[in-house]
């Protein structure tokens, strides 16, 4: 990698277990606050009638990663995927994969190719899963979009 070199947003992968060979066409949404309190508004006042303010952390809050995949003849994975981890709204009960969740990364290529940054996410599931809008005369590939619910997300690269 050149130093200083600029990453581009179009050489990119979603790397999640167990679904590695997916075609994507675009990904949003890696974020991370901080909830915190204490900051907005003085919670006492010191001698001398002085505020006191100080921003103290009481959680952290992600938000939710949209994937959009390219469909691809007989590949019902992503659906399977999201059923699996659902109960099923009829008959309710536990979830076919009994909770298992995985693990992933949104990857960054430089121009030469190279792994340039990586977030790894954890404690990953299905939030929602939607197909793309069918229409005929349409020129646009078919798409499946997920949102994914995750534990923690880190930037390791």
């Amino acid at each position: 990698m050149a130093k200083g070199e600029l990453l581009a947003c179009s050489k990119f992968y979603v790397d999640i277990e167990g679904l590695t060979d997916l075609i994507i066409k675009k990904v949003s949404g890696v974020s991370i606050e901080l909830q915190t309190a204490g900051d907005q508004n003085p919670f006492g006042v010191t001698k001398g009638g002085k505020a006191q303010i100080q921003a103290t952390v009481t959680g952290v809050s992600n938000g939710a990663v949209t994937v959009e995949f390219v469909s691809t003849v007989e590949d019902d994975r992503l659906v399977k995927w999201y059923n699996d981890s659902h109960s099923q709204p009829m008959t309710g009960g536990g979830t076919k994969n009994k909770g298992a969740l995985k693990t992933g990364s949104i990857i960054l290529y430089n121009q030469g190719g190279e792994e340039a940054a990586r977030w790894n996410l954890t404690g990953v599931m299905p939030k929602s899963y939607k197909s793309s809008k069918m229409e005929a005369g349409s020129t646009e590939l078919a798409t499946e979009t997920v949102e994914l619910a995750f534990h923690a997300v880190r930037r390791v690269k």
